[in-house]
C-alpha cells in the first residue's frame, strides 16, 4: 500500500469511526471539517511529505488522559485525547504495515482470534465477520461440543497500558516484509506519549487496536503449538478443556507466556465454569454485566452470595436502557419510600440496588425519588453518567423547577468541587448543556473558575456545551482565554467566536491568532462557521 493510499484510508476511517470510541468524549468538529475536500487537500499536503521523515520531523503533540470507569466498579481505564491531526499521522504509518501484521496473526478462518481482523472496505478497516458477538457466539456453540467439560475464563490485567512498547517494536521487526523504517517511527512515536516509558499504547485508537493484537501473535502461536484449545477477543480469553486439570493446565501456560512479556491475567476475575449440562445454557457467559449466584456456606448456614460476571463489553453502564413492558409491572410493585429509606442509611449502596430503585422510579414516574437519587450520588459516583442519562431520556416528566433544582444540586455537590474525577464533571457538563436543560450560568461560572489541574479535556467539553448559548458579551470575554488555554480549547475557543461575531470584527482576531499559531484549523475554521 502507498503512503498517499494509507493516508486516504485514515482519514477516510476517522471521518467514518472519529479518533476513539470513548463515549466520554465528544466527536471533535475537527473531524467533520475532514470531509470539506478542500481542507482534506491542505491536510494531504501537509502530512503526507511528514509520513517518510524521520519521527523528530512528525511534530505531534503530547497525549492528554481521562480516566473513565472500566469493568469494575471500583477501577478505571485510561483513556488517550489525541489530536485528529496526529490520530491521522498515527493510524497512516499504522496502515502501512496493518497487512504485514495480518498475514502474521493466526488465520482467522481457524477461529481463534475474533477480535479486529484487517479487511479494508471503503471506510472500514477490519472484517465484520469478527467481533465480540462472533466471539460470545462461538463460545456458546463450543462449550456443547461434547469434549468440553469445562471453560476457562480470563483476561489480562490492564493490558493496553501494560505492553512493552520494545518487546512490541521487537514482535513487529520479526514479521515478514515488514517495513522497519515505519516500525521505527511507530515506535519512537509511541515512546514520546508514553513520555519516554516503556509501556503503554493510546486507548480508544483504531491504531491502537492493531498494534496490541499484534502484541498476542507469539502468545497465540505459543498456545496453538501446545494444542490449547482456545479463543480470544483482544486480551479476553476462553479456553475448552475436558475436564479442571486440563483448564488448570491451560491456565498456567498462559500465566507462563504472558509473563515473559511483562503481562499479568487478572486473577480475581479468573473462572472456570463447568459446562457439562449440555441442555443449562444459562451456564454461557453474557457480554454485558449480570449476576449469578453461588453458594457459600457462612457460620453454618447456607446463603446466597452475587458473583459479577464481566465479559469484554462489560463496562459501567453510562447509558439507560429502556424498559420493558413486563420489566415495569414489576418495578411498579417495589415500595420506594422503603428503599429510600435503607439507601439513605448506609455509607456505601450495592450497585445491583442502586440500579433497581433507579429503575423502580423511573417505572412509576417519581420525580422527588429522582430527585433524591441525585444527592444521593456522592454513595456511589460511578453512576452519574446512568442517572442524568436516565433524566434526560425522561425530562418530559418533570417539572421546570423540578429541572433547576436537579441542576442546583449537581452544581453544589460536583461542580463546586476541585477535588472530583474529571469524568464525573464532564458528564455533568454534559447534561448541563442539554437543550432540555441549558444552564449557560453554571456552565459559565464553572468555566471562569477552573483551573489547570482539573483535566485535560473538561474545559474543551464545557466550551462544546456553552458554543450555542453565549450572547457577544459572553463571546468577547472567552476569546480572552486563548492564550492560556490549550489546543483543543483554543480551537473551541476560535469556532465560538467565528459563530457569533460578525465578519469586520471576527477577521482581525483571526489575523492574530494566525501569528501566533500555526495550527491547520484556523483558517478551515474562519471559513466555515462565520456567517453573519
Amino acid at each position: 500500500m502507498t503512503i498517499e493510499k494509507a493516508l486516504n484510508l485514515a482519514i477516510d476511517n476517522i471521518i467514518q469511526e472519529g479518533t476513539t470510541d470513548v463515549d466520554l468524549f465528544s466527536r471533535p468538529f475537527e473531524v467533520d471539517l475532514l470531509k470539506k475536500n478542500h481542507f482534506r487537500e491542505i491536510v494531504i499536503e501537509k502530512i503526507g511529505p511528514l509520513l517518510e521523515k524521520d519521527f523528530k520531523d512528525f511534530d505531534v503533540l503530547p497525549l492528554a488522559y481521562c480516566l473513565v470507569p472500566k469493568k469494575d466498579f471500583f477501577s478505571f481505564r485510561k483513556c488517550a485525547l489525541i489530536d485528529p491531526i496526529d490520530e491521522i499521522k498515527y493510524l497512516t504509518i499504522v496502515i502501512m504495515i496493518a497487512e504485514c501484521i495480518e498475514k502474521g496473526r493466526d488465520n482467522k478462518n481457524n477461529k481463534r482470534v475474533f477480535s479486529y481482523r484487517w479487511k479494508p472496505a471503503g471506510s472500514h478497516l477490519f472484517s465484520s465477520k469478527y467481533n465480540f458477538t462472533a466471539f460470545r457466539n462461538f463460545v456458546k456453540e463450543k462449550s456443547r461440543k461434547r469434549n468440553v467439560n469445562v471453560v476457562a475464563e480470563c483476561d489480562i490485567a490492564n493490558f493496553y497500558d501494560r505492553i512493552n512498547l520494545h518487546r512490541l517494536e521487537c514482535i513487529l521487526d520479526s514479521l515478514p516484509n515488514i517495513d522497519s523504517k515505519y516500525v521505527k517511527t511507530i515506535d519512537s512515536l509511541l515512546k514520546f506519549w508514553a513520555n519516554r516509558d516503556s509501556y503503554g499504547l493510546p486507548v480508544g485508537s483504531n491504531a491502537s487496536r492493531i498494534l496490541a493484537e499484534a502484541a498476542l501473535i507469539e502468545v497465540d502461536k505459543f498456545l496453538i503449538s501446545h494444542n490449547v484449545a482456545f479463543c480470544r477477543f483482544v486480551d479476553d480469553f476462553r479456553f475448552f478443556a475436558p475436564d479442571a486439570a486440563t483448564a488448570n493446565y491451560w491456565l498456567s501456560l498462559l500465566v507462563s507466556r504472558l509473563n515473559k512479556e511483562g503481562l499479568f491475567i487478572n486473577t480475581n476475575k479468573t473462572l472456570l465454569r463447568d459446562v457439562s449440562n449440555k441442555s443449562n445454557s444459562a451456564q454461557y457467559i453474557k457480554p454485558s454485566i449480570s449476576f449469578c449466584h453461588a453458594s457459600n456456606t457462612k457460620h453454618g448456614t447456607q446463603e446466597n452470595t452475587s458473583k459479577i460476571i464481566r465479559g469484554y463489553s462489560g463496562l459501567i453502564p453510562t447509558k439507560f436502557r429502556k424498559l420493558r413492558l413486563n420489566e415495569i409491572e414489576k418495578l411498579k410493585t417495589i415500595n420506594l419510600n422503603e428503599m429510600l429509606t435503607r439507601i439513605q442509611t448506609v455509607t456505601l449502596i450495592e450497585p445491583k440496588h442502586f440500579v433497581e430503585f433507579l429503575k423502580a422510579c423511573i417505572a412509576q414516574t417519581n420525580t422527588k425519588c429522582l430527585i433524591e437519587i441525585v444527592s444521593l450520588t456522592n454513595k456511589f459516583p460511578q453512576f452519574i453518567p446512568l442517572v442524568l442519562d436516565a433524566i434526560i431520556k425522561h425530562i418530559a416528566i418533570f417539572t421546570n423547577k423540578e429541572q433547576e433544582s436537579i441542576s442546583e444540586i449537581l452544581n453544589r455537590d460536583w461542580l463546586q468541587k476541585t477535588t472530583c474525577p474529571e469524568y464525573i464533571h464532564i458528564y455533568i457538563v454534559k447534561f448541563l448543556g442539554d437543550p432540555h436543560i441549558a444552564r449557560k450560568d453554571l456552565l459559565f461560572s464553572f468555566y471562569k473558575r477552573l483551573t489547570r489541574n482539573q483535566g485535560n479535556y473538561i474545559g474543551r467539553a464545557i466550551l462544546e456545551q456553552i458554543t450555542p448559548l453565549v450572547d457577544r458579551g459572553e463571546v468577547l470575554e472567552i476569546r480572552d482565554y486563548y492564550l492560556r488555554a490549550d489546543i483543543w480549547e483554543r480551537r473551541q475557543i476560535a469556532k465560538i467566536v467565528a459563530m457569533h461575531l460578525i465578519k469586520d470584527e471576527m477577521r482581525p482576531y483571526f489575523k492574530n491568532l494566525k501569528a501566533i499559531s500555526d495550527d491547520i484549523f484556523l483558517e478551515i475554521i474562519e471559513k466555515n462557521f462565520n456567517n453573519k
